[in-house]
């Protein structure tokens, strides 16, 4: 599966929120979210994408159609991560939760947590 856009990832955030739904329950959560109610074209547009990209499945209900998630939330965040890894830490774990503990300072406590969930798995 390809990358997505940030205008891609952005809506599939609220397809994962939202699981089923139309076209119409994606703008209105984006109302809720925002405040404005972006085009039926524009939201439409990219959940058509999404679909022949085949990051969603849907139904046809007569002239509705009703998306769903092939993927979890989860399941792209491990291929993004992989992705990032990959590209910016040499494929190396190690470089990448060093850069992770220095960059965001992480206090003793929280550097012993993480070994302790590690030693765990």
């Amino acid at each position: 599966m390809r990358e997505l856009t940030t205008a891609q990832e952005e809506i599939m955030q609220l397809i994962w929120d939202l699981g089923r739904c139309t076209v119409g329950d994606i703008r209105t959560e984006i109302e809720r979210r925002t405040g404005t109610k972006p085009p039926h074209s524009t939201v439409s547009a990219v959940v058509l994408t999404l679909d022949k990209l085949g990051y969603l499945i849907h139904e046809t209900y007569a002239r509705t159609f009703v998306y769903e998630p092939v993927i979890s939330r989860e399941q792209y965040g491990d291929r993004t991560l992989q992705k990032l890894l990959k590209r910016y830490f040499g494929n190396s774990p190690k470089r990448m939760v060093a850069h992770l503990i220095q960059r965001e300072n992480l206090s003793l406590e929280e550097i012993d947590d993480l070994m302790k969930k590690l030693e765990e798995e």
